[in-house]
């Protein structure tokens, strides 16, 4: 069995929460979860039950990610696609037969339509995996039915829309845990809190490297697979004919009209550990500029190489590029290197430069100069970040983030990567593709979140949805 950190050696579940007012928290301790409850199974009165939006690839890892975790049950699965959801169904069956050593578990209804999901009064948290384009709508629907949420990364597709998440999370009082999972790895931490505490002296450049973009050539049109709702899909999106690559990994990540591209789907994840180590590029106005290249033809309307320069009254500088790996199955074979325009690119990862030394961190790990700064032993006055529960058989993080999230359920205190840390990076990325797509420098201001002066950038913050879906 594995082991997991808990608050004051218990499970407390949201219906417990809500009907006792024990809501002190000490210092966290690891406990077997052996001790949970039979075979490792937390009792009814303290499971988190699940629901989860999306079980293509993202949603079949949080499966995964969920079934150390004893606390937690699926009880519900959502998807347009019926092949999917009857596989995932089948998958969390046998998990939880598994785990209460018996020999089948019949406990997990699927559905078509996710709105038939969140009818349901018996579901404390909801997991959502949909596409980008339908993140600002169905983030806003669960936590108008009352549920707290685990919304995977960017927030929205379009800045406003996270906005409107943002101002909903507080409003219900719902519980958010955005899915940048680096915050839960622990050399994310160490290099976050080296840079915080002054300890590579005065920041002046953070870069960013992060995987560049595909091409992805035209397909033909053709009818939806059987059991596929294709026009629930699509959402709020423009409706487009469909064909058999758009809505797969990873041609939907490279199409505007339901992702900004890897410019902000996998950018966020580094953008948000610089502004968490560096809470300047979160907070303060900005001025922003740069280049970057597109395909030159396709279904795929996304950057596929880019460096983009943001610029502090400060005089910090946060440099924002693809990390051009050649060997990065990405790029489309129809993408020489020549055609990258001797774009300089920065190496994968989060860098923070001061004028005392750099860490670099990566998820193959972290690196400094001097290297003694990975020997640091932080003082009692120094500022220490948010740190998620330590689990056995985790994924890159994945299992701790979300043993932080039903963490935070059950405490009601923001998680790791609380709703306005997501808005915040994900944001970054798509005011770079906007100053790449308009070709000229501008000026973000996060306090009055908009760009200053210029309104057809304005105009780009939101675009019109597809009827019948509003957020």
């Amino acid at each position: 069995n594995s082991e997991f950190i808990m608050t004051q050696g218990l499970y407390l579940s949201r219906r417990r929460f809500l009907t006792t007012a024990t809501t002190a928290i000490a210092a966290p301790h690891v406990i077997s979860s052996s001790a949970l409850g039979k075979d490792g199974v937390a009792p009814p009165s303290e499971r988190t039950t699940i629901g989860m939006l999306g079980v293509g690839n993202r949603g079949s890892s949080s499966i995964r990610a969920l079934s150390p975790l004893p606390e937690a049950q699926i009880v519900a699965i959502a998807d347009p696609r019926a092949e999917r959801r009857e596989l995932a169904r089948k998958d969390v069956d046998k998990t939880y037969a598994k785990r209460a050593n018996k020999a089948s578990y019949k406990a997990c209804r699927v559905y078509n339509d996710f709105r038939d999901l969140l009818a349901r009064d018996d579901i404390d948290a909801v997991w959502g995996c949909a596409p980008d384009h339908w993140h600002g709508v169905l983030y806003n629907r669960v936590l108008e039915a009352g549920k707290d949420m685990y919304g995977e990364k960017p927030l929205t597709r379009w800045i406003a829309e996270g906005f409107t998440v943002c101002d909903a999370v507080r409003r219900y009082g719902r519980v958010f845990q955005t899915g940048t999972q680096q915050r839960s790895c622990p050399q994310f931490r160490e290099a976050c809190e080296l840079a915080i505490n002054g300890y590579l002296g005065k920041i002046h450049t953070v870069r960013v490297g992060v995987p560049g973009g595909k091409v992805c050539e035209l397909e033909p049109p053709c009818d939806p697979p059987k059991g596929f709702d294709y026009d629930l899909w699509t959402g709020p999106a423009p409706m487009i004919p469909f064909d058999n690559k758009r809505c797969e990994w990873l041609a939907m990540y490279m199409i505007s009209h339901y992702c900004a591209g890897f410019i902000t789907n996998w950018g966020v994840h580094h953008l948000d550990i610089a502004g968490w180590g560096c809470p300047e590029i979160f907070e303060k106005r900005f001025e922003v500029e740069g280049q970057g290249i597109l395909p030159p033809g396709g279904m795929s309307d996304t950057w596929i190489a880019w460096r983009v320069e943001f610029h502090y009254p400060s005089g910090l500088k946060l440099s924002f590029t693809d990390k051009r790996e050649p060997s990065f199955a990405a790029f489309g074979k129809d993408t020489p290197r020549t055609d990258l325009g001797g774009i300089e690119a920065n190496e994968s990862g989060c860098l923070f430069e001061g004028d005392q030394g750099w860490v670099r961190v990566d998820r193959a790990g972290i690196w400094a100069n001097p290297e003694s700064l990975l020997s640091v032993r932080f003082k009692p006055s120094d500022m220490r970040l948010h740190a998620s529960p330590a689990c056995d058989n985790d994924r890159g993080g994945y299992v701790s983030h979300s043993a932080d999230f039903l963490r935070s359920i059950r405490t009601r205190q923001d998680p790791v990567s609380p709703v306005e840390s997501g808005q915040a990076a994900s944001t970054l990325g798509n005011v770079a593709d906007i100053a790449l797509r308009l070709g000229r420098k501008l000026t973000w201001d996060p306090t009055a979140k908009r760009f200053l002066n210029d309104d057809d950038a304005n105009n780009m913050l939101m675009r019109p949805l597809r009827g019948p879906w509003t957020i």
